[in-house]
């Protein structure tokens, strides 16, 4: 299985479908940047603890995204001492391109699997997504 999802990765790269190089955000960028967009603005204590990372983590994350425009720092009206984080427009159209570069990989999907097999995969991408 892992040399079947190895080559998978591969081929989709060789393809040029890299969802997160496409969006130029990886990993836990990509995390933040979909929980910004979703939530509206949030505490980075609320956002250190959603994804479980160390708070110097959190701001060598933020840091980046920051510099590249992808997110704004402002104060917590709630607590002064403290800022709450929310995605800019930038943040929003680069997780509007992975998605779209996700549909493309459905759509490729829906084209190589029959209805049944469809739903099959579906079904065990979602056993898969629960159990982690």
């Amino acid at each position: 299985m892992l040399d079947a999802m190895v080559a998978m990765s591969l081929r989709l790269r060789l393809r040029g479908i890299d969802l997160e190089t496409s969006t130029g955000l990886f990993g836990r960028e990509l995390d933040l940047v979909a929980l910004l967009t979703s939530s509206g603005p949030t505490s980075v204590k609320s956002l250190v603890a959603d994804l479980g990372l160390p708070r110097s983590t959190m701001t060598a994350i933020v840091d980046r995204l920051e510099n590249r425009g992808l997110v704004n720092r402002r104060p917590n009206p709630q607590d002064r001492r403290s800022v709450v984080l929310e995605a800019t427009p930038a943040a929003h159209e680069a997780l509007l391109l992975y998605k779209a570069g996700l549909l493309n990989l459905v759509e490729h999907t829906k084209k190589v699997l029959s209805d049944p097999e469809q739903a099959e995969f579906t079904r065990l991408l979602g056993k898969m997504g629960d159990s982690f």
